[in-house]
C-alpha cells in the first residue's frame, strides 16, 4: 500500500493483526447496523406512533404493509421521522381560549391520522453490503438522520447517526488501545519507526481539535427576527440550525428546524412528489399564517451548551451522544462565535476516516456561504 493512499481504516486493522488485537468488522453496513428494527404499519395512528417513539426513545419509525394471507414478510414502506410527528402538533400559548378549543379539535384529528397519510415513501436505503463512506455519504448529501438497509426489498436493519457515534467511538477506542503510550505532543515511538506516515494518520485523529471539522462560516439571526426569516435561511443555505446574536455580536441562543415545526399550524398528508427544496413538506405554509411573525426571542433555545475552540474532537462526539443533541455552537473565551460543530459534521469527521489520507480537505464544510462569523458584515450562522 502505498504511503500517498494510507487510510485510518486500514491503519487499523493492519495493526491490530500485528498486535493480536481483536476487531470487530467496520467495513459495511451489515457490520454497523441496528438489526433489532422495530415497525408500525400503514394502519396506525399518529398517536400510536407518539407514544411508540416516546416509549423506544426514536427519531424514526419503520413503517410496513402486512400482506394478506400468511406466509409473506411484511413489506417495507418508508419512515416516519420525528420532524413529521412535531409538525402535526403546534401548540401556541398566545391563543385565545376560542382558538385554543378549536386547537385541541385539530388535534385529535391530527392524532387519528393514519401513518398511510404521512409515512415518507420509498426513502433512500442501502444494502448489507455497501461499504460503511457510502452509507455515511446518503446520509450526509441527503440530510437524513437515519437510513434502511434493506435485502431483496426487505428490511434487514438500520443505520443512525447514533449508529455512526458509535463506530466513531470504537475507532478512537481501538486507536487508543493500539497505542497506550501515544503522549500529547509526540507521536509513539515504536510505531513511528514502523512508518512515519501511519503513525501521522493515528496521531492526527487522536488529537484533532473541533477547529478542524467545525463549521465556520455560519448564518445568525437576531432576537426580534422572525419564523418567516429562520424558515427562508435554513431553506436557502440547507441548514438545521441558526445562530441566536444580539447587536452586540454576543451569543444568545438558538432555533432548529425541529423547534420551527413545533411552532407551525396543523398540516395534513404529505404531498405525493418528491421536494424541490430543503424540508419542503414540512415548512410548507401559507404567507399568510400568523405563525410566521413569531420572533425568534419566543421560541429559541437558550440554555445551549457548547464548547471551546480547543475542544477535541472525540469529546464534542462524547457530548453530542450523551445528551442526545445535534449541534454545539464554539465559543472562545471572550464569548465569541467561532463556529458550530454538528452532527452532520462529525459524519464527515468519520468519513475521512475510509478515504485516503491525502484526500482529505481543508475547505470549509459550508464554503458556498459568502460570510463568516467575525465578519462585520455578516448576518452569520450555522
Amino acid at each position: 500500500m502505498e504511503n500517498g493512499q494510507l487510510k485510518l481504516i486500514d491503519v487499523i486493522e493492519e495493526m491490530c493483526i500485528q498486535k493480536d488485537i481483536r476487531l470487530g468488522p467496520m467495513r459495511v453496513a451489515l457490520d454497523i447496523m441496528n438489526a433489532d428494527v422495530k415497525t408500525l404499519t400503514l394502519d396506525h395512528t399518529v398517536q400510536r406512533c407518539l407514544k411508540f417513539m416516546e416509549g423506544r426513545r426514536v427519531r424514526h419509525v419503520p413503517v410496513v404493509d402486512l400482506p394478506y394471507g400468511g406466509g409473506k414478510k411484511p413489506y417495507f414502506i418508508g419512515i416516519v421521522s420525528q420532524r413529521d410527528m412535531l409538525r402535526l402538533n403546534a401548540p401556541d400559548a398566545k391563543e385565545t381560549d376560542k382558538q385554543k378549543t378549536d386547537k385541541q379539535k385539530i388535534d385529535r384529528r391530527a392524532l387519528r391520522q393514519l401513518l398511510v397519510q404521512i409515512v415518507a415513501r420509498k426513502p433512500k436505503s442501502v444494502s448489507l453490503q455497501t461499504p460503511v463512506q457510502d452509507a455515511i455519504t446518503v446520509m450526509i448529501s441527503n440530510h437524513i438522520d437515519m437510513v434502511p438497509v434493506l435485502d431483496n426489498g426487505n428490511l434487514v436493519g438500520i443505520i443512525t447517526t447514533t449508529d455512526l457515534m458509535k463506530l466513531f467511538f470504537r475507532l478512537d477506542k481501538v486507536i487508543h488501545r493500539l497505542c497506550q503510550e501515544l503522549k500529547k505532543g509526540a507521536p509513539p515511538v515504536d510505531i513511528a519507526s514502523e512508518s512515519s506516515a501511519k503513525a501521522e494518520i493515528l496521531f492526527s485523529w487522536v488529537f484533532r481539535g473541533v477547529q478542524e471539522i467545525m463549521t465556520k462560516h455560519v448564518i445568525c439571526l437576531e432576537p426580534q427576527d422572525n419564523l418567516a426569516r429562520a424558515i427562508e435561511v435554513l431553506q436557502t443555505e440547507e441548514f438545521r440550525h441558526v445562530l441566536i446574536m444580539d447587536e452586540q455580536g454576543k451569543f444568545m441562543g438558538l432555533v432548529s428546524d425541529r423547534d420551527i415545526l413545533r411552532n407551525l399550524p396543523f398540516a395534513g398528508r404529505r404531498p405525493p412528489s418528491s421536494p424541490k427544496r430543503f424540508r419542503e413538506h414540512l415548512f410548507a405554509i401559507d404567507s399568510w399564517t400568523k405563525s410566521l411573525q413569531l420572533p425568534l426571542d419566543s421560541i429559541m433555545e437558550r440554555k445551549v451548551l457548547h464548547i471551546l475552540p480547543g475542544c477535541s474532537v472525540c469529546e464534542a462526539a462524547d457530548i453530542l451522544y450523551k445528551k442526545k443533541i445535534s449541534c454545539l455552537p464554539v465559543i472562545d473565551e471572550q464569548e465569541k462565535l467561532r463556529g458550530i460543530v454538528t452532527a452532520t459534521d462529525l459524519m464527515r469527521a468519520l468519513l475521512a476516516a475510509y478515504e485516503p489520507a491525502e484526500a482529505e480537505s481543508e475547505e470549509p464544510t459550508a464554503d458556498r456561504l459568502r460570510l463568516t462569523v467575525g465578519d462585520e458584515q455578516s448576518v452569520g450562522g450555522g
